[in-house]
C-alpha cells in the first residue's frame, strides 16, 4: 500500500486561502469506534453524519497529507448540479433524474453548513459558461442545446462578440451560459469542513495509513501510531485501489492546474467585463478556466496517467493554452501551479458500497467532486448505520461501474481514448 499520495507542489487553492488551518499528527493510539480515512468531501460529509447520529461516540477522521492539500483542494471549484452540462450525454432518464437528486442533496448539506458556520469560501451562484473550440465542439455543443431544449431547461446563447466582452477572448467558437453553476475556493470550503467538524470527530494529518489488518477490530496503522476502529471507512478516491478495493472498477489521471496572480494596472481587463466567471470545454482535453473574485486566472489543463508530470512539463502545458486564449497575458503570470489526481471510471458510475465486515468506502468522483462527494461520503454513512432513503436506493442501483481490464491491457485502452480525444482537437476532425 502507497504510504502518502503526495504531490509534487503543494495546491494554489490552499495557498491563498484566507482560513488556512494546520492540522496535527498521530502521534498516539486509539480506540474509536469509526474511522474515516480521507479528508475530502467524501471523508469529511462522512465524519458529519457520523458525528450527529452518534454525538457520544469517538469518530476519529486521518488523512496522509496536510489539510486541503489532497486532491479535493485541486480541483477547480465548479458545483454543476445540471447532469446535462456535464461531458458525459449518454446516460439514461432515470440516471439522469438520479444525479440531479444527489447533486442537490450535495449542494443542499453544503449551503447549510457553509452558512451555519460562516465558511468563507467564496461561494458565488453566478453560472457557468460551456464553450466550444472546435468545429467537433461546435457539433457537440448545438446538440448540448437541443438536449437542453428537450428538457425545458434555460439557457443564452453567447455571439463572438459576446464572448469576446464577457470573457475577455476571441478563442472560443461556440458558447452557451448556463445558471445550474455555484464557484467555490475548495481548499478555502475544505478548511472550513474541516474546522466547523463536532468536536467528538478527532482529526488528525500527514498521518498516512500503511496498512489495516483484522477485522474485529480493524487495526490501522496511521504514521507510526495504531488505531483499533469497530468500523472503517475508505474516502481516499483515487488510492482504493492502493488499499485493495476497486482495482478493477477506477483508474487515476492527473490533471493540472496554474492559479495566477491577482490582475491589475494594464491587465486589470484582460480577463472580461464580468466580475468573476466559469468556463467547462465540451471538448474533454481541452481546458477548463475561472475568474476569480479577486481577479486571478484559474487554468487547468494536461492528462496524465499513472503519474505526475514533472512540474516544468506542466508549467510549458499551462502557458500553452493560456496563451492560446490570452495572447497578451504576461509570461510570469501564473503564481501557482500544481497537479491533482482524478478517480474515473468506465461508464462514469461511482464505487459505493461495502468490502469487509464492517469496512465501507466510497470512489469514482469521474471529475464531480464537491457535490456528488459530499453526498455519496453522507449517503455511504447511512447505508453503514443501516438507515435507508429512496435515494440510498437509487444510488446503490446506480453506483455499478463497469469492469476496467488489467495492465497491460489498460494502458493501451487509455492510450488509445486519450488520441481519440486529441484528435477531436484538430481543425477538421469530424468533417
Amino acid at each position: 500500500m502507497k504510504e502518502t499520495g503526495g504531490y509534487n507542489t503543494p495546491s494554489g487553492w490552499n495557498a491563498v486561502a484566507s482560513n488556512r488551518i494546520v492540522g496535527k499528527r498521530m502521534q498516539r493510539d486509539l480506540k474509536v469506534r469509526f474511522l474515516v480515512i480521507g479528508a475530502g468531501f467524501a471523508g469529511l460529509a462522512i465524519a458529519r453524519r457520523l458525528a450527529a447520529r452518534f454525538p457520544d461516540e469517538a469518530i476519529a477522521l486521518v488523512d496522509a497529507l496536510e489539510p486541503a492539500e489532497n486532491s479535493s483542494a485541486r480541483n477547480s471549484g465548479f458545483m454543476i448540479n445540471l447532469p446535462f452540462a456535464k461531458i458525459r450525454a449518454n446516460s439514461s432518464s432515470d440516471q439522469n433524474q438520479w444525479q440531479t437528486r444527489l447533486m442537490s442533496m450535495g449542494q443542499q448539506l453544503l449551503e447549510q453548513t457553509v452558512a451555519r458556520h460562516g465558511i468563507d469560501c467564496d461561494w458565488h451562484t453566478v453560472g457557468h459558461y460551456k464553450v466550444a473550440t472546435t468545429q467537433y465542439g461546435v457539433t457537440q455543443l448545438q446538440q448540448l442545446r437541443q438536449t437542453l431544449t428537450a428538457n425545458r431547461i434555460a439557457y443564452r446563447s453567447l455571439s463572438l462578440s459576446d464572448i469576446r466582452q464577457e470573457l475577455g477572448t476571441s478563442h472560443y467558437r461556440d458558447a452557451i451560459w448556463l445558471s445550474q453553476c455555484s464557484l467555490v475556493q475548495p481548499a478555502g470550503l475544505l478548511n472550513g469542513l474541516i474546522d466547523s467538524l463536532p468536536q467528538n470527530v478527532e482529526r488528525y494529518f500527514a498521518s498516512p495509513v500503511s496498512r489495516i489488518s483484522g477485522s474485529d477490530p480493524y487495526v490501522v496503522q496511521a504514521g507510526t501510531s495504531e488505531i483499533r476502529a469497530e468500523t472503517v471507512f475508505l474516502a481516499v478516491n483515487a488510492l482504493l485501489p492502493q488499499f485493495g478495493h476497486a482495482k478493477y472498477r477506477q483508474l487515476a489521471m492527473y490533471t493540472y492546474a496554474g492559479l495566477s496572480r491577482p490582475l491589475d494596472g494594464q491587465y486589470g481587463q484582460l480577463l472580461g467585463n464580468q466580475q468573476q466567471w466559469g468556463v467547462t470545454p465540451v471538448e474533454q482535453l481541452e481546458a477548463t478556466t475561472r475568474k476569480t473574485p479577486d481577479n486571478r486566472l484559474l487554468l487547468r489543463a494536461g492528462f496524465s496517467y499513472k503519474a505526475e508530470l514533472a512540474c516544468d512539463e506542466v508549467r510549458r502545458i499551462l502557458q500553452s493554452k493560456l496563451q492560446a486564449r490570452y495572447p497578451d497575458a504576461p509570461a510570469d503570470m501564473f503564481e501557482h501551479t500544481w497537479g491533482g489526481a482524478v478517480s474515473l471510471t468506465r461508464n462514469g458510475q461511482s464505487v459505493l458500497g461495502q468490502f469487509g465486515r464492517r469496512l465501507f468506502g466510497v470512489s469514482g468522483c469521474n471529475a464531480s467532486g464537491i457535490l456528488k462527494m459530499t453526498a455519496l461520503g453522507t449517503l455511504l454513512a447511512d447505508m453503514a448505520c443501516g438507515v435507508g432513503s429512496s435515494l440510498l436506493q437509487e444510488t446503490r442501483i446506480h453506483c455499478r461501474p463497469g469492469y476496467i481490464p488489467p495492465e497491460p491491457f489498460r494502458t493501451v485502452a487509455v492510450n488509445l481514448n486519450l488520441q481519440k480525444l486529441k484528435r477531436q482537437l484538430q481543425p477538421n476532425y469530424g468533417n
